[in-house]
């Protein structure tokens, strides 16, 4: 079975891509999924399939919901 990585990433658009980091895990044999919570893309609705997950930011904070909408996702499980 194949491993399942899933990357969250929770930036302005403004962070390099996530592309070496997933031909690295790529290498290493994991399936990557790529999620981009800035441009609407929701979460995985389950974590049953997934044997990691990695969160990626920016230099937001929590008390920047009104300027990040997309940051309310953390907050509205």
């Amino acid at each position: 079975m194949k491993k399942e990585m899933v990357i969250i990433r929770s930036d302005k658009g403004t962070c390099e891509d996530t592309g070496a980091i997933e031909e690295i895990l790529k290498k290493s044999g994991w399936d990557v999924e790529t999620i981009g919570l800035s441009k609407g893309e929701p979460l995985p609705r389950g974590l049953e399939n997934v044997g990691g997950l990695l969160i990626l930011g920016d230099n937001m904070n929590v008390y920047d919901q009104n300027a990040y909408p997309f940051l309310n996702v953390y907050f509205n499980m």
